[in-house]
């Protein structure tokens, strides 16, 4: 199995770490060829990814109210509570932000790989060179296929 391209920190490693190396060998396996997806059942796919990457970047954006200092009360004991609870939610090394970053990261990564396994960039490369063949044509330009 494939290592992750970006570590995760703390308790998110051992969850999302396995996750993106599974992404990541997927990846290789439609990059191969040797992977296949039927259409529709892509299109199915790439729905549910996309309401989670929606709901991942929203998750995101709203974590930015984590970064906030709580008031435990004027001692020493409530500032370090305090602290580590905001460490906790906004932290580069193990905090929930970055880890809800890295998630979309795999999300996107997964996404790609289902496309590509189902054809569909092909598909899109044909139809964008069958547009710029039709409209290089009304110039009067002709353009070649370059393979």
């Amino acid at each position: 199995m494939s290592e992750p391209q970006r570590p995760f920190a703390g308790a998110a490693a051992g969850a999302l770490a396995p996750v993106a190396g599974k992404v990541e060998d997927v990846k290789q396996e439609a990059l191969a060829g040797t992977l296949r997806i039927d259409v529709d059942a892509a299109k199915v796919i790439l729905k549910q990814l996309a309401a989670l990457r929606v709901r991942a970047a929203e998750l995101v954006t709203e974590c930015g109210a984590l970064d906030t200092p709580l008031r435990f009360g004027d001692n020493w004991v409530g500032h370090i509570m305090s602290e580590r609870l905001r460490m906790v939610a906004v932290d580069q090394n193990g905090g929930v932000t970055p880890v809800l970053a890295t998630f979309n990261q795999v999300l996107d990564d997964l996404e790609s790989t289902v496309r590509f396994a189902a054809g569909e960039y092909e598909a899109t490369d044909a139809q964008v060179a069958a547009d710029l063949k039709r409209a290089a044509g009304q110039f009067g330009v002709a353009v070649e296929e370059v393979r």
